[in-house]
């Protein structure tokens, strides 16, 4: 009955780790899609240039009972700050610890002082633990986890670093009238251009993704700023499973100015269904701090609805809203119709 922990170092190793997540969430009844981690992959990618992880399994009696990734981030080096992610295991507080314990010590190795997740190698990826709202619909890259998780980690001693929240919104339901006077009044404005995303210049398109997230998310909790590259990366990540249609860039001028990204499976992706057609998750508003408080907020939210209905959504979850982000929140409550629906929670600890 020992319980062991070990690096992930050989292919079969690797293939445990990821097929792992199977034995929990059969047990539960429910088969969310929950990422593969491939390292052999991780530098040809350049969302992870900057990422060095390690993957662990927890093993008793030759079998895996548990599984978790401990990851640093380049770009947050100086803030002494490591995650851990990919986090399954079964329902016991001795392999949970033994796991969180082993990715600490990693981390701790490489000059880490907080440990920080669920994040999945970096905030750009998976994050947060779902703590409410378990029922319905889990839009494709949100987390979802079995209900007991949080109790064993904050019985390992992990403090609630921050709560990340989803809202619901009913593309049926009227539009405030505010809103719409303002988005037109923006719209009219001859210096603006909204136009969609270009999946035919993927770096051009990334270098602005990164310099729109660089200049207007820099006081977000858990930001970390985007090189061009890795702008591209984002969209070739996303390319050929989300409907492109969805991102929307605002210009002025000509230059870059705004954001807006819902993701909404296409219709032959991996993450094509019935519910995936009927439901998108507004994943990015970034509007440039100059160009702020002038409408454009609320174009973007509602050309995104206004094209969103035409393909048939019918609800759109903002998600993931940090609970400090005051503008995200203020737009949210003159909504008005938005419900909060799930909560996902980052933990702490210090090494």
């Amino acid at each position: 009955m020992a319980l062991e922990v070990i690096e992930v170092s050989s292919p079969g190793e690797m293939r445990v780790f990821n097929i792992f997540p199977g034995l929990i969430y059969r047990a539960q009844h429910r088969a969310p899609c929950f990422p593969v981690l491939e390292l052999s992959r991780l530098q040809e990618e350049g969302l992870f240039a900057r990422v060095q992880a390690q993957p662990f399994l927890a093993v008793r009696d030759s079998r895996a009972v548990g599984r978790v990734a401990a990851a640093v981030h380049a770009a947050l080096c100086r803030d002494k700050t490591g995650f851990f992610g990919y986090f399954e295991t079964i329902n016991d507080p001795g392999v949970a610890a033994a796991l969180l314990h082993r990715a600490a010590d990693w981390l701790g190795e490489r000059g880490v002082k907080k440990m920080l997740g669920p994040v999945d190698l970096s905030p750009h990826e998976r994050l947060g633990l779902l703590v409410d709202g378990f029922t319905g619909y889990h839009n494709p890259g949100m987390p979802y986890n079995p209900p007991y998780y949080q109790t064993l980690l904050e019985q390992c001693g992990l403090a609630a670093e921050i709560d990340l929240l989803a809202y619901h919104h009913d593309l049926r339901s009227p539009w405030p009238k505010k809103l719409v006077r303002v988005a037109e009044r923006c719209a009219g404005k001859p210096q603006l251009k909204l136009r969609s995303f270009n999946p035919l210049d993927l770096q051009g398109e990334g270098e602005i993704l990164a310099a729109i997230h660089n200049g207007s998310m820099d006081v977000i909790w858990g930001f970390t700023d985007l090189s061009p590259a890795e702008g591209t990366a984002v969209w070739k990540k996303l390319e050929g499973y989300f409907d492109p249609r969805l991102a929307l860039i605002a210009e002025m001028n000509g230059q870059p100015a705004g954001l807006c990204l819902a993701l909404r499976p296409a219709g032959k992706g991996p993450f094509a269904s019935l519910a995936g057609r009927l439901n998108a998750r507004l994943a990015v508003l970034a509007v440039l701090p100059r160009y702020r408080l002038q409408g454009l907020e609320a174009l973007l939210i509602l050309e995104c609805f206004r094209r969103a209905r035409n393909l048939g959504v019918i609800t759109i979850e903002f998600s993931l809203i940090a609970e400090n982000n005051v503008m995200m929140n203020r737009i949210i409550k003159k909504l008005g119709a938005l419900k909060r629906s799930r909560v996902y929670r980052i933990y702490r600890t210090m090494i």
